[in-house]
């Protein structure tokens, strides 16, 4: 059994009033010990939410509450000078992307750069007829797939150009079908961030407000 999950990536810390020093990974190479700091800090703000696992920032955009999104959703909009004409309504994605876990074990996160938009890579996996390893990109690094009689194959992760690699190794694999039906979840769920998001900013009295909560969503 399989299950895609769509993800943003939430630093708890960095909506703090109190002075907190943005803590990293790297500084907590243990990730029980970088566990217990995250959900320390997260006990002590309005957020609420659960991570995909220890040791990643990583949250399902269906389990955050709207008091805690509206918490991230002004952060977002620090990003973007409002001031200015040529940046007015111009806001990135989210950071995070798609997770995918079979068995309950997590076997695919979103790396460095993934963020929302990165769906339509994950779209791709369905429509592409050829039945050769493609790459598909989730950040760097990246997974190769590969589908054939009804299964997907993946790849583990790799920074290499999928014409220099003469012969890739599965990882794993899933039904097609399975893979199939779990897309048009989160391709529901992604639009039903974007709708929330919608809605606060419209509270907020925010101009453009379905556009930014479409590049906020990633949604095109």
């Amino acid at each position: 059994m399989i299950e895609l999950i769509n993800t943003i990536e939430i630093n708890p810390l960095k909506y703090s009033k109190e002075d907190f020093e943005l803590p990293e990974i790297t500084d907590y190479p243990d990730p029980e010990e970088y566990f217990l700091k995250f959900t320390e800090t997260a006990s002590r703000l309005t957020l609420n939410f659960n991570e995909i696992q220890k040791g990643s920032n990583l949250v399902n955009i269906e389990n955050i509450d709207d008091e805690s999104l509206e918490t991230i959703v002004v952060a977002k909009l620090t990003e973007v000078e409002f001031d200015d004409p040529d940046e007015r309504g111009f806001v990135l994605s989210f950071d995070g992307g798609i997770v995918l876990k079979k068995d309950d074990e997590v076997l695919i996160l979103p790396s460095c750069c993934g963020d929302l938009e990165n769906i339509e890579n994950w779209e791709k996996v369905i429509d592409n007829r050829s039945f050769g390893w493609a790459e598909i990109w989730i950040g760097h690094p990246w997974v190769f797939y590969k589908r054939e009689n009804g299964m997907i194959s993946f790849s583990d992760y790799t920074e290499a150009n999928i014409n220099d690699v003469k012969d890739v190794k599965t990882k794993f694999d899933i039904e097609e079908s399975e893979f199939k039906d779990e897309l048009d979840k989160v391709i529901y769920h992604q639009i039903h961030f974007k709708n929330r998001i919608s809605d606060i900013l419209k509270k907020m009295n925010i101009d453009n407000a379905e556009r930014i909560s479409a590049f906020m969503s990633g949604i095109k």
